[in-house]
Protein backbone atom coordinates (compact mmCIF):
# COMPACT_ATOMS: atom_id res chain seq x y z
CA UNK A 1 0.00 0.00 0.00
CA UNK A 2 1.45 3.34 -0.97
CA UNK A 3 2.26 6.08 1.50
CA UNK A 4 -0.43 8.28 -0.04
CA UNK A 5 -3.08 5.55 0.31
CA UNK A 6 -2.11 4.88 3.94
CA UNK A 7 -2.22 8.58 4.74
CA UNK A 8 -5.63 8.94 3.13
CA UNK A 9 -6.97 5.95 5.11
CA UNK A 10 -5.55 7.34 8.36
CA UNK A 11 -7.10 10.73 7.65
CA UNK A 12 -10.47 9.09 6.92
CA UNK A 13 -10.22 7.09 10.17
CA UNK A 14 -9.48 10.26 12.17
CA UNK A 15 -12.44 12.02 10.56
CA UNK A 16 -14.69 9.10 11.54
CA UNK A 17 -13.42 9.28 15.13
CA UNK A 18 -14.21 12.98 15.34
CA UNK A 19 -17.73 12.33 14.13
CA UNK A 20 -18.36 10.24 17.24
CA UNK A 21 -19.10 11.94 20.52
CA UNK A 22 -16.33 10.23 22.51
CA UNK A 23 -13.50 12.72 21.80
CA UNK A 24 -15.71 15.66 22.73
CA UNK A 25 -16.98 14.02 25.91
CA UNK A 26 -13.47 12.96 26.91
CA UNK A 27 -12.14 16.49 26.36
CA UNK A 28 -15.00 18.01 28.33
CA UNK A 29 -14.63 15.55 31.22
CA UNK A 30 -10.88 16.11 31.50
CA UNK A 31 -11.39 19.88 31.39
CA UNK A 32 -13.97 19.70 34.17
CA UNK A 33 -11.65 17.53 36.29
CA UNK A 34 -8.77 19.97 35.80
CA UNK A 35 -11.01 22.89 36.83
CA UNK A 36 -12.25 21.04 39.92
CA UNK A 37 -8.67 20.30 41.00
CA UNK A 38 -7.66 23.89 40.29
CA UNK A 39 -10.37 25.32 42.53
CA UNK A 40 -9.68 22.77 45.26
CA UNK A 41 -5.96 23.58 45.17
CA UNK A 42 -6.77 27.27 45.23
CA UNK A 43 -8.95 26.75 48.29
CA UNK A 44 -6.21 24.82 50.06
CA UNK A 45 -3.69 27.56 49.38
CA UNK A 46 -6.10 30.20 50.61
CA UNK A 47 -6.41 28.28 53.90
CA UNK A 48 -2.64 28.02 54.33
CA UNK A 49 -1.09 30.90 52.38
CA UNK A 50 2.57 29.90 51.98
CA UNK A 51 3.11 31.14 48.44
CA UNK A 52 4.85 34.44 47.97
CA UNK A 53 2.90 35.31 44.84
CA UNK A 54 -0.59 33.81 44.91
CA UNK A 55 -2.62 30.70 45.58
CA UNK A 56 -2.86 30.21 41.83
CA UNK A 57 0.52 28.44 41.80
CA UNK A 58 -0.64 25.64 44.08
CA UNK A 59 -3.95 25.51 42.25
CA UNK A 60 -2.11 24.92 38.99
CA UNK A 61 -0.02 22.18 40.61
CA UNK A 62 -3.25 20.41 41.63
CA UNK A 63 -4.63 20.82 38.12
CA UNK A 64 -1.48 19.41 36.50
CA UNK A 65 -1.64 16.40 38.81
CA UNK A 66 -5.05 15.44 37.37
CA UNK A 67 -3.39 15.12 33.98
CA UNK A 68 -0.69 12.88 35.44
CA UNK A 69 -3.24 10.57 37.10
CA UNK A 70 -6.26 10.39 34.79
CA UNK A 71 -5.79 7.74 32.09
CA UNK A 72 -8.01 6.13 29.47
CA UNK A 73 -8.39 2.88 31.45
CA UNK A 74 -9.40 2.44 35.08
CA UNK A 75 -6.51 0.09 35.88
CA UNK A 76 -4.03 2.60 34.49
CA UNK A 77 -5.67 5.43 36.45
CA UNK A 78 -5.44 3.49 39.71
CA UNK A 79 -1.83 2.57 39.07
CA UNK A 80 -1.00 6.15 38.11
CA UNK A 81 -2.68 7.45 41.28
CA UNK A 82 -0.35 5.44 43.52
CA UNK A 83 2.72 6.11 41.39
CA UNK A 84 1.98 9.85 41.47
CA UNK A 85 1.58 9.90 45.25
CA UNK A 86 4.73 7.87 45.86
CA UNK A 87 6.82 9.91 43.45
CA UNK A 88 5.50 13.10 45.06
CA UNK A 89 6.46 11.83 48.50
CA UNK A 90 9.93 10.88 47.25
CA UNK A 91 10.39 14.32 45.70
CA UNK A 92 9.14 16.09 48.81
CA UNK A 93 11.40 14.00 51.04
CA UNK A 94 14.42 14.70 48.81
CA UNK A 95 13.63 18.44 48.80
CA UNK A 96 13.41 18.63 52.58
CA UNK A 97 16.67 16.68 52.97
CA UNK A 98 18.38 19.00 50.49
CA UNK A 99 17.03 22.19 52.04
CA UNK A 100 17.92 21.19 55.60
CA UNK A 101 21.21 19.31 55.22
CA UNK A 102 22.90 20.49 52.01
CA UNK A 103 24.48 23.82 51.12
CA UNK A 104 22.27 25.75 48.68
CA UNK A 105 24.28 25.44 45.46
CA UNK A 106 23.92 23.71 42.11
CA UNK A 107 26.52 21.06 42.94
CA UNK A 108 24.67 19.73 45.95
CA UNK A 109 21.32 20.09 44.16
CA UNK A 110 22.70 18.02 41.29
CA UNK A 111 23.77 15.32 43.76
CA UNK A 112 20.30 15.23 45.34
CA UNK A 113 18.63 15.11 41.90
CA UNK A 114 20.88 12.22 40.85
CA UNK A 115 20.24 10.32 44.07
CA UNK A 116 16.49 10.92 43.74
CA UNK A 117 16.48 9.53 40.20
CA UNK A 118 18.53 6.54 41.33
CA UNK A 119 16.18 5.89 44.26
CA UNK A 120 13.21 6.11 41.89
CA UNK A 121 14.74 3.42 39.71
CA UNK A 122 15.63 1.20 42.66
CA UNK A 123 12.08 1.42 43.99
CA UNK A 124 10.60 0.62 40.58
CA UNK A 125 9.45 4.12 39.68
CA UNK A 126 11.93 4.79 36.89
CA UNK A 127 9.16 6.11 34.65
CA UNK A 128 8.20 8.60 37.37
CA UNK A 129 11.71 9.85 38.10
CA UNK A 130 11.04 13.10 36.27
CA UNK A 131 8.00 13.67 38.48
CA UNK A 132 10.14 13.08 41.57
CA UNK A 133 12.61 15.70 40.33
CA UNK A 134 9.81 18.11 39.35
CA UNK A 135 8.39 17.94 42.86
CA UNK A 136 11.86 18.33 44.36
CA UNK A 137 12.61 21.41 42.25
CA UNK A 138 9.23 23.01 42.83
CA UNK A 139 9.62 22.73 46.59
CA UNK A 140 13.17 24.10 46.41
CA UNK A 141 11.95 27.05 44.33
CA UNK A 142 9.15 27.87 46.78
CA UNK A 143 11.47 27.51 49.72
CA UNK A 144 13.81 30.08 48.19
CA UNK A 145 10.92 32.45 47.43
CA UNK A 146 9.41 32.55 50.90
CA UNK A 147 10.34 32.21 54.53
CA UNK A 148 8.17 29.18 55.24
CA UNK A 149 10.07 26.19 56.58
CA UNK A 150 10.92 23.51 53.97
CA UNK A 151 8.65 20.95 55.63
CA UNK A 152 5.67 23.33 55.28
CA UNK A 153 6.39 23.92 51.58
CA UNK A 154 6.73 20.17 51.09
CA UNK A 155 3.51 19.49 52.97
CA UNK A 156 1.60 22.04 50.89
CA UNK A 157 2.91 20.59 47.62
CA UNK A 158 1.88 17.12 48.76
CA UNK A 159 -1.57 18.43 49.73
CA UNK A 160 -1.95 19.90 46.24
CA UNK A 161 -0.75 16.66 44.64
CA UNK A 162 -3.13 14.64 46.79
CA UNK A 163 -6.09 16.85 45.81
CA UNK A 164 -5.29 16.60 42.10
CA UNK A 165 -4.62 12.87 42.31
CA UNK A 166 -7.92 12.24 44.11
CA UNK A 167 -9.83 14.25 41.48
CA UNK A 168 -8.12 12.29 38.70
CA UNK A 169 -8.86 8.99 40.45
CA UNK A 170 -12.48 9.98 41.03
CA UNK A 171 -12.88 10.94 37.37
CA UNK A 172 -11.36 7.66 36.23
CA UNK A 173 -13.62 5.72 38.57
CA UNK A 174 -16.74 7.56 37.42
CA UNK A 175 -15.93 6.83 33.78
CA UNK A 176 -15.38 3.20 34.71
CA UNK A 177 -18.68 2.70 36.54
CA UNK A 178 -20.72 5.05 34.33
CA UNK A 179 -19.27 4.38 30.89
CA UNK A 180 -20.47 7.48 29.07
CA UNK A 181 -17.54 7.03 26.69
CA UNK A 182 -15.77 3.93 25.51
CA UNK A 183 -12.36 3.14 26.95
CA UNK A 184 -9.67 3.40 24.30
Amino acid sequence: MSLFTRSALQLKEKQMQLQRRDPYLRSTIITVLVLIAYFMGYGLDELVPTHVTAAVIGALWSAVTVLAVFKDHWQETRSSFWATLISGILGAFAAVIYLIYFPPNMGSLAVVIGLSLLLSQILGFADRGRQVVSTLLLIVIFSHLNTSPPWLNATMRMGEVLLGAMVGLFGGYMLHVLPVIREK
